[in-house]
């Protein structure tokens, strides 16, 4: 019997739904010098860690506990990781000496059961220097390459066959589990090759700058005009349009990161940092940690998960270290809770449906509905869900 669909089929129709109230979050400190970049549905982190102001190494958190440092391959020395997937597979870069930052190879790092096991990707023909910044569920790795290794200008899809070039010939930030690369207004299907631009909002702009796609096709970054304060925050929702998310800065002012709720975290100027969630507004980041956690000094926002974990930086006081910070909300531990709004309804269920019989690395596997981590969402998951309905 195809459990899923009969499940399906009683429930036709229902969507997830945004967050009714904003939870109160807990903070995990995962490592001192460690800048995370990367945050997976189970709450993994990947990140870099500073080693001495110019050697860098690539890092694994997983589920809050401390950062672990990622194998180098032969003959390499320094490296970074920029993204993860739900099946814990990292993307990033490798270096033979300690210019990481500067003379970049993309590498990619992938789970196996002792550890992890990389390969250097490397990048187009006749190309010094490359790097890989996303990865989705699907394998697909987007990144670029170029003659000078601090601005690699030639966009590349890395595929089973090697690197080859992006379609439609832009830089993509980020790449979906639909496969729609990401390129300032410009959506490019992976599968079709068709790119489409999205008209940019009533107004004199230089452009759009784009940092995150989800699953909806809806995607976050800023915008520039032409004036003295000229930087806005910005997303732009399918079905909604253009969301400006905060005011005019003179240079820094971006949403970093959104999940498949629309949920965007906003770094701006020097007003701080916070997330903007649809149809509960904006909050600092600060002011989402609860008072038992103590003082905590947070920023950054950069990745947030369906579950509403959010990778920032930070210290614990005004006097701790200063690393990575992961948010996570503090009713999140409520058996059966998908999308971590603190219980579980219809908008769990249908999370859950949606991932029903999916497993790691599948398209559309949704790690938050793998309750006894077993790497697939199965009867097991959905027995946990229905214990706990209307909890």
């Amino acid at each position: 019997m195809n459990y899923r669909h009969l499940i399906i089929a009683a429930f036709v129709g229902v969507t997830a739904t945004a967050l009714a109230t904003v939870p109160t979050y807990r903070a995990q400190f995962l490592g001192a010098n460690w800048t995370g970049t990367g945050l997976n549905e189970r709450g993994d982190v990947c990140g870099s860690l500073n080693v001495d102001g110019t050697r860098m190494r690539a890092g694994i958190s997983h589920g809050g506990q401390t950062f672990e440092l990622l194998p180098l391959p032969p003959g390499m020395e320094t490296s970074r990781a920029f993204d993860i997937n739900d099946a814990g597979v990292i993307v990033g870069a490798v270096c033979p000496n300690m210019y990481v930052v500067t003379q970049p190879t993309a590498a990619v790092w992938r789970p196996t059961p002792t550890g992890y096991e990389v390969e250097v990707l490397g990048g187009l023909s006749g190309d010094n220097y490359s790097i890989a910044h996303a990865v989705n569920n699907v394998g697909d790795i987007i990144g670029a390459s170029g003659f000078w290794g601090w601005n690699p200008d030639h966009p590349i899809l890395y595929t089973e066959a090697g690197a080859t070039p992006l379609p439609g010939g832009a830089l993509a930030a980020d790449v979906s589990d639909q496969r729609i690369a990401v390129a300032g207004p410009t959506l490019i299907d992976l599968n079709t090759g068709t790119v489409t631009s999205i008209p940019l909002p009533p107004g004199v702009w230089q452009g759009v700058q784009s940092s995150a796609i989800n699953a909806n096709g809806d995607f976050c970054g800023y915008i520039q005009g032409y004036s003295s304060c000229s930087v806005f925050p910005i997303r732009y929702r399918q079905g909604v349009g253009w969301e400006f998310l905060g005011g005019c800065a003179p240079t820094a002012a971006s949403a970093n990161a959104m999940n498949d709720h629309g949920d965007a975290t906003t770094n701006y100027y020097n007003a701080g940092s916070g997330v903007d969630f649809v149809g509960d507004g904006y909050v600092g980041l600060g002011s989402l940690i609860d008072p038992s956690q103590g003082p905590w000094y947070v920023s950054g926002g950069n990745a947030i998960n369906n579950a509403h974990q959010i990778l920032a930086g930070g210290r614990q006081g005004a006097s701790g270290p200063i690393g990575t910070v992961l948010l996570t909300p503090m009713n999140a531990v409520v058996p059966g809770d998908v999308d971590g709004d603190g219980d579980v309804d219809i908008s769990d269920l249908a999370l859950m449906l949606g991932s029903f019989g999916l497993c790691a690395g599948d398209a559309g596997f949704n790690a938050s509905s793998d309750f006894d981590s077993s790497g697939c969402t199965e009867l097991a998951d959905l027995a946990t869900l229905l214990a706990h309905f209307g909890a």
